[in-house]
């Protein structure tokens, strides 16, 4: 593609009643920060930015698995408030949910908020049973440049570095990721994100052998620009050639926003309910 039509890949010009979206996101948001206990704004490292948000299964008993959440904006806006409209989705189901802020980029490069996603996982395994959540039930999701960074998490080549476990990541989900960073930088994106060659080399998960264990959800809104689908469906074919368990779910009838917004956090949904599973729940 062009430029020109790369800026538009990249773009949500073509969602109808975007205004009305965000109005309904927000809201949403802001409706389970009032109905649901939280932790909010704790710090996973003495550093800008980088915080999480913790939501607390409400039931006593057994510690609960527990789901990470990263927000997308592609690497350089939006936050875990915003996406407090997810805990409905699994929180009364008997989850423990965990929505991350990162450090946003150009003040960062994608080095420093990869190296923040991975402390966060570091946190939340060493500290969630002290909110009731299992160390050993630990599931990640993410949307747009969540999903970017979920499929950087998914793959273990880190984990030692870090001190953690092969196994402490169980399962992911790959929301509407970003798996390929050039076409990226063929938009407007980047007049922002100012992507390097090195970069691009060094986070690209669909063009190096990855290593993931448990299993993967890849999913994507149907409604989405030819770009997200295709850099989706090439992303669960790459991870299921390096041996990964993949399902591919595209999700009809949803976009860039919805699929959060309507699917991932809905009970009723299959993407929620395919999540669920994973989690056991």
């Amino acid at each position: 593609m062009s430029n020109r039509e790369m800026d538009r890949q990249f773009s949500l010009d073509d969602v109808g009643n975007l205004d009305a979206l965000f109005a309904r996101r927000s809201a949403a948001a802001e409706a389970a920060l009032s109905a649901f206990d939280a932790e909010k704004g704790i710090p996973y490292e003495d550093a800008p930015g980088r915080k999480l948000n913790i939501f607390p299964h409400a039931g006593k008993g057994h510690p609960a698995p527990v789901q990470i959440f990263i927000h997308g904006g592609f690497w350089r806006s939006l936050d875990a408030d915003l996406f407090s409209f997810l805990v409905p989705g699994f929180v009364p189901f008997g989850a423990m949910l965990v929505v991350v802020d990162y450090p946003l980029m150009p003040a960062c490069r994608m080095a420093d908020v990869v190296d923040a996603c991975r402390m966060a996982v570091g946190w939340t395994y060493r500290n969630c049973a002290q909110f009731g959540g299992d160390p050993d039930r630990i599931f990640i999701s993410g949307n747009s440049a969540g999903g970017h960074l979920v499929a950087e998490l998914a793959d273990r080549t880190w984990l030692d570095g870090y001190g953690l476990p092969r196994n402490v990541i169980k399962g992911t989900t790959a929301i509407s990721g970003i798996f390929d960073l050039d076409p990226v930088r063929r938009s407007f994106q980047n007049d922002a994100l100012l992507l390097t060659d090195e970069e691009i080399r060094a986070f690209s998960p669909l063009y190096r052998k990855l290593d993931i264990a448990g299993p993967l959800i890849v999913t994507v809104g149907g409604e989405e620009t030819a770009e997200f689908l295709r850099q989706s469906a090439a992303f669960a074919q790459h991870a299921t050639s390096c041996g990964a368990t993949v399902s591919h779910m595209p999700v009809p009838q949803t976009n860039h926003i919805t699929i959060v917004l309507d699917a991932l956090a809905e009970p009723g949904h299959q993407l929620n309910r395919a999540v669920r599973t994973q989690m056991g729940l």
